[in-house]
């Protein structure tokens, strides 16, 4: 049995995306652990993101979507969750616990005298450095003449992985017959429950890299940050938006799907926004000493 074109490459879209998804998390939560910090990440993004995965999750559920869209609605929320997580216990768990541990050692010792740091050089909590002396991001060290290129090809690799793996599947899945003609008529009508909880998600999704673009504009750096994840999040909405833009341009096709493709498309404007600012934070600044 022969497939459309336009199905066709409407899967291969949509599979490539869905491996997008699943490994989007890993490069922040690996940052996250190296640094022993998610200081770079904006909280209210994350809620804001999480929301939006919710509201599709539950839309998903009402309009009675297929058993594999809703387990990935569960999995997107789980890996949500696993983030706020580890966000809150390097933010807010893990400083107070050493907060704790350092003054009940300085309580020990009998008597210091005005004339004792507080502190030793080891023991003091880091200050944030100038964002010029700050780690330069991946990005920008590509763009960097004098920098390593072993960031950018690692990147370009993990990009390229996730393109074979989501091809790959969906071509496997066609041949083992997991994957037939879908026959989606233009005419058919989404549940006004099911578009409403999508005008949610893309509200949701539209507005939740504002928090991180602000933050990382008021912290002048986007340290701590990990570009592969904003660089898969860009190829997951694009190829996602290919996705439903592949398979029909029928008015009530797109109409039904607006909710879904406004949400992913509206995101690139802001990723790319994202990513201006690890090139232009991630410039080498001019030393104030050599300045003097």
């Amino acid at each position: 049995m022969q497939l459309p074109i336009n199905e066709a490459l409407s899967g291969i879209f949509g599979s490539i995306s869905l491996a997008s998804w699943i490994f989007l998390i890993v490069p922040q939560l690996w940052e996250n652990f190296r640094n022993k910090s998610a200081e770079g990440l904006s909280t209210l993004f994350l809620i804001m993101w999480l929301l939006g995965d919710i509201c599709n999750l539950v839309g998903a559920i009402w309009a009675h979507l297929l058993p594999t869209v809703v387990a990935l609605g569960v999995y997107f929320c789980l890996v949500d969750f696993i983030m706020l997580a580890q966000l809150i216990y390097y933010n807010y768990y893990r400083p107070k616990k050493r907060y704790r541990f350092l003054q009940n050692r300085h309580t020990d010792h009998a008597g210091p005298s005005s004339a004792d740091p507080l502190l030793t050089n080891a023991e003091a909590p880091r200050t944030t450095k100038h964002p010029g002396s700050q780690r330069r991001d991946s990005l920008s060290e590509a763009f960097s003449d004098n920098s390593s290129p072993k960031e950018a090809i690692r990147n370009a690799v993990s990009v390229f992985f996730v393109l074979f793996v989501g091809s790959a599947g969906w071509f496997i899945a066609w041949e083992m017959g997991a994957w037939g003609p879908q026959g989606d008529s233009p005419d058919s009508e989404a549940p006004l429950a099911a578009l409403i909880l999508g005008y949610a998600s893309s509200f949701f999704y539209l507005t939740a890299r504002l928090p991180q673009i602000y933050r990382n504009f008021k912290r002048q750096s986007c340290s701590g940050l990990s570009i592969l994840f904003f660089i898969l999040s860009t190829v997951g909405n694009l190829t996602y938006g290919a996705s439903i833009l592949s398979f029909s341009l029928e008015h009530n096709y797109l109409l039904k799907n607006a909710p879904w493709l406004l949400g992913s498309i509206g995101t690139l404007v802001q990723d790319f926004a994202i990513f201006g600012q690890f090139v232009y934070y991630g410039r080498p600044q001019a030393d104030p000493r050599q300045e003097a």
